[in-house]
Order: structure tokens, then sequence, then C-alpha cells
């Protein structure tokens, strides 16, 4: 898309005010994949908060923080068990929410180091990948209602694409450390408390460990989730958004 179409998505307030500014920036530095869906939702969220153009959060900023906050949100309420066969809601729940989280997630850490940004997101969303792929074979029933063998390999995925992604969220510290070393420490926690459960008598101690890992998890997501809804001023891909 040309610099001015893609300007022209703005409303014709914002385009006054930033419109040449705006495409001869992207005229210097043609947006990439990323770039494009930023640009995108940040002229959608101009239409929809046209009472504030400058230092808002991002439409798309706000509705993934929600989203991770769902996702930890909907992990503890399955682990709690309180409700009967809850988990055949929180778990859709969860990989759908956990999805749209990343990608906030990484919206934000790819405008401060992209490459170490990609290292944390493609193991993250190959492990989301897997257990969404398996969660879908279990209810068509070609897989049994806990995946089997693809179901342990799809957990296994997604807790090292969680310790990856919770690494990455330390390094680039685009977000408070103690939500990335919450990511990079419940992984191995819950790993080693299940893992090693079946091989020990003491089952109980080790469920616990379990348990602490999922519970460390959850709350990993609702810290980025918080400061994801609560991240200003709003910074794009192509750096400091004019929006």
């Amino acid at each position: 898309m040309s610099p001015r179409l893609l300007a022209g998505l703005y409303p014709p307030a914002w385009r006054d005010r930033y419109g040449a500014e705006f495409q001869s920036l992207l005229e210097d530095h043609p947006p990439s994949g990323m770039q494009l869906i930023d640009i995108v939702w940040g002229a959608l969220d101009a239409h929809l908060f046209p009472q504030a153009p400058e230092g808002r959060i991002g439409m798309f900023t706000r509705l993934s923080g929600v989203a991770a906050i769902g996702a930890g949100v909907a992990l503890l309420i399955g682990f709690l068990g309180f409700i009967p066969d809850v988990n055949r809601f929180t778990v859709p729940a969860f990989y759908t929410f956990a999805m749209i989280g990343l990608v906030g997630v990484h919206v934000c850490q790819v405008t401060v180091r992209p490459g170490l940004a990609w290292a944390g997101f493609v193991p993250m969303l190959v492990g989301l990948t897997a257990g969404i792929t398996s969660m879908l074979l279990s209810a068509m029933a070609v897989l049994p209602p806990t995946g089997g063998e693809f179901g342990y390999v799809a957990g296994i995925m997604l807790w090292i694409g969680a310790t990856a992604f919770g690494a990455t969220m330390l390094a680039i510290r685009a977000f408070p450390m103690l939500f990335g070393l919450a990511f990079t420490v419940a992984a191995p926690i819950a790993m080693i408390g299940l893992f090693a459960r079946n091989a020990v008598t003491a089952r109980d101690a080790l469920d616990l460990v379990a348990q602490l890992g999922v519970v460390l998890f959850a709350c990993a997501w609702i810290g980025v989730g918080a400061s994801l809804f609560t991240r200003q001023p709003r910074q794009g891909v192509l750096g400091a958004s004019p929006t």
C-alpha cells in the first residue's frame, strides 16, 4: 500500500495535523507486515477516539491487555476446579486469549529489539498452536480427551515456548522484569513437577510444585495484561506513533 493510501485511513483532522509527516516517514521507511497491522489498528483507534489524538493507549494494546488478563483468569479458574467440567470452557478461552495477548506483547517488544522479540514470539506461538491443535483434535475425537501423546508433546512445547518468551522479556525489558521472570520460572517448575511425579512416590509434594508453576504462569499473563492495558504513551512498531 502506498504511503498516501495508508495516511488516508486516518480521520481528516488527524491527516491535517500529521499526514505530511506520516507519509514522509513511510516513504523513508516502508512498513513491514507487522507495521502495516499496527498502522491499520492505529487508524481504527484514531476514528474511535478522535478526542484524544496524542499520547493515548493504542486500541489493540488495550484489547490485547484485556485478553492476556483473560488468559490468566481462565487458567486459574480451570486450575481451581470449583465448577464441574469447567475446563471445557476455560481451555479454549485460555488459548484464544493467550494468542491475542501474545501478539500484543510482541508488537510492544519488537519496537525495542526486533530480532530478540521474534526469538521469544515464535517458540511461544508454536507452543500455543500445538496446544490448540491438540484441543481441536480431542474435540473431534481424533485424539483422547487429554490429547494422548500428542497432547503431552504439545504441553512440553508450550512450556518451552513460555521459557523462551519469558527470557526474551527479561532481556528486552519493555515490561516489568517481574512478569518476564514469572514466565521464565513458571515453565520449568511446572515441567519438573509434572514429569518427576510420574517417577517417584512423593506425588503429593510434586503435585504442589506443578501447581505452583501453573499459578505463576497464570499470574504472569495477568501481570503482563495489566501492563499492556495501562501502557502509555502508545508505541507502535514504527517507533513513537503519531496517533
